[in-house]
Formats: C-alpha cells, structure tokens, sequence
C-alpha cells in the first residue's frame, strides 16, 4: 500500500531528540510541505530548526512555542496556527522529573501533565474545530504493558473503571503505597493508550495510532534516572542490543503517519519483555488494550481534568 499523504505536520517535543529526528525524516518526503515544531523554548526550538534545515536543505520549519503541561499554552499555541493539520505526532513526554506525583495547577501529576494533559486539549481541540485531515500518531511505551526484566511492572486495576483511572491521573493511587516511578510512569502511558483507542472508534475517517519509540539511545529520556542508570543507557544498552538508534526510534512514529497498515485504535510496540525489534499490536500481549469499556472510561477520566 502507497504511504499516506501528508503535508502538514505538527510534532510536539520537535527541539530535541526522537521528535526533532521525527522532523528531519517527514522533512526528506518531498510531500511535506509545512512542518510545525511545537516547543517550550524559543532559542533551543530556533537552533533546532536552523540544524534541521542544514541537514535537510529545507526550510519548511515554523515555530510553535506550547507547553505541553500547561493546557493555556496549548490553546494559545494552536489560535496561531491557521488552517488546518493533516498529522499530529504527539511526542513530548517523559517520566516526570524528579518528583512525578507532584501535582500541577490543573490538579494532575506532573508525569500525566507532560505526558497527556495537553495532548489530550491539543487533540479535543483539532478535532472540534475540524482541523484534523488524516493521522494522530502519539508516542508510547513498552511500560505501558510491563517489561518485567527492566523492573517494570504491568498496570494493574482491580475494575479500571473511570474513578479508579483517575486516581492514577490526580496521584491518589499512590496513597499509602510506596511510589514506584516505573509504574507511575506506565500507568500514564496505559491510559493514554486506551484513550487514543477510544479516539479510534469515535472518528473512523481518521487514524489515531499509539506507537512506542522503543528503547532508544540518543536522546533526554535517561535524564531523570539515576547515574547507574544514565551510564548504562548511554554505554551498555546499545552494545547489549537492547536499545537502538535514534533515527530507529523516530521512524517508528513515522511509520505511524505514513504507514496505512497500522491501524487505528491500536498500540504497537515491540515484542513481549524486549524494548526494541519489530513493531506488534500490544492487544496480543496485554488483552486489555483492547477493551472498549476500558478504552471509554479512560478517555471518560482524563476529561475530568479539563475545564
């Protein structure tokens, strides 16, 4: 099947890592005609842009400036942005920092403030408007289905019903247990997938696709890890083969814009208990995935948090 076409573009977290090589990839497609980075920073997002047009010789870049923990900044960012998109990859994420059940001004943990919060106004927010012509790509992870031999564990819910969502979604999940930041971590990416699910059934003429950059070396991920853990993600992963390169991790969530094959609805990632490798329907591995009623409350929950 013939790749998606697509000309216009908006990547979150564009001024950095997996996102800004998510730019450079879409900008080598003679198609793409306007790319929007969407950025926190004026002067790292303008020294991105002027890297990306010497490595691709085009200057199709345009600076965003959003945050997307801050859903203000998400409005104010897209009332300047005219016409409309016809790919969203949501990119900008993280685990949260060094504190990341924390509560924001919108009453949510940072780590689902910089993770979905914002994604989730940015996307409500195209698609009342109408400004969405073809794909929502957003960036998940293999935590969200547990790789048990990195440590993390698999969310598990008693009814995973909306109330019990949002108790991930305002930190209160974590009263009275110890805080496992791979979890929490995980939790997050696992209700945004099953949002994008959701998404998925509600707006069939349109594609909303979960993929999981993977293990990735290269790029700000590692940051907020222990020294152990920074050296070993620089040093050792890549020559264990169990994390890959930068370009690899970014055209994943290429794949996802421009590939028709993956489908709608559905989070791929790597294979069960690995971080890198093919990409597969995260369904086979976690049934839960699947679930249309999980799928509802978890897009039920997150809108709880959005006045």
């Amino acid at each position: 099947m013939s790749a998606v076409p697509v000309k216009t573009v908006l990547i979150t977290g564009a001024n950095a890592g997996i996102g800004k090589d998510v730019a450079r990839q879409l900008a080598l497609r003679p198609e793409v005609a306007r790319i929007y980075l969407a950025c926190r920073n004026r002067d790292r997002a303008s020294e991105a842009r002027a890297e990306l047009e010497a490595k691709t010789g085009r200057a199709i870049f345009e600076i965003v400036l959003m945050d997307v923990a801050d859903p203000g900044s998400v409005r104010a960012a897209l009332a300047g942005i005219d016409g409309s998109l016809d790919a969203l990859v949501m990119n900008a994420g993280g685990v949260g920092g060094r504190t990341p059940t924390a509560l924001t001004a919108d009453g949510v943990t940072t780590v689902f403030a910089v993770n979905v919060l914002g994604h989730a106004v940015l996307l409500d927010t195209l698609l009342t408007e109408g400004r969405l012509g073809e794909v929502a790509v957003y960036a998940g992870s293999e935590a969200a289905r547990g790789v048990p031999k990195f440590g993390m564990k698999r969310p598990s819910f008693a009814s995973t019903s909306a109330d019990e969502l949002a108790t991930v979604i305002d930190g209160s999940y974590f009263t009275g247990r110890r805080l496992d930041r791979n979890l929490a971590h995980g939790q997050v990416k696992y209700i945004a997938a099953l949002w994008m699910a959701s998404l998925g059934r509600r707006y069939p003429d349109r594609r909303f696709v979960t993929v999981s950059p993977g293990n990735t070396s290269g790029t700000d991920g590692p940051n907020d890890m222990s020294l152990p853990l920074r050296l070993a993600a620089r040093y050792v992963m890549p020559v264990l083969k169990i994390s890959h390169k930068l370009e690899v991790g970014a055209k994943r969530l290429v794949d996802g814009v421009i590939d028709p094959t993956l489908s709608s609805g559905v989070f791929y990632a790597s294979a069960a208990n690995t971080t890198t490798g093919p990409l597969v329907d995260q369904a086979e591995i976690f049934p839960d995935l699947a679930n249309p009623s999980f799928q509802d409350h978890a897009n039920e929950a997150i809108h709880r948090f959005i006045a």
